[in-house]
């Protein structure tokens, strides 16, 4: 059985199905998103995504734990306390899980 679009967004396997008109305009949101946030953590986190595509889960999984422990062990206090009220915040706007 294929899997429809709209079968990937209820399971979470995407985060959004639009239209063939809306595409572009939310590609443009999406991207203005991710500008928003810190420039060096995006960075950081677009590395361990394409070097884990090249392992297996596991490795992968231990890249994401070993790169994110460097990152956050290299954080300022001040770095560490904006990052905890990042969180706060948005944990008040988080959506519930599609599992």
């Amino acid at each position: 059985m294929p899997v429809t679009a709209e079968m990937a967004e209820r399971w979470g396997l995407v985060n959004h199905v639009v239209d063939d008109n809306e595409v572009l305009s939310k590609a443009i949101e999406v991207a203005e998103a991710i500008v928003r946030n810190n420039r060096n953590l995006v960075v950081l986190y677009k590395s361990v995504i394409n070097d884990g595509f090249k392992l297996d889960l596991e490795h992968a999984q231990a890249l994401e734990k070993e790169r994110g422990h460097n990152y956050y062990n290299g954080m300022t206090k001040e770095q560490f306390t904006n990052m905890q009220k990042f969180i706060q915040g948005r944990s008040s706007k988080k959506t519930p899980s599609k599992l």
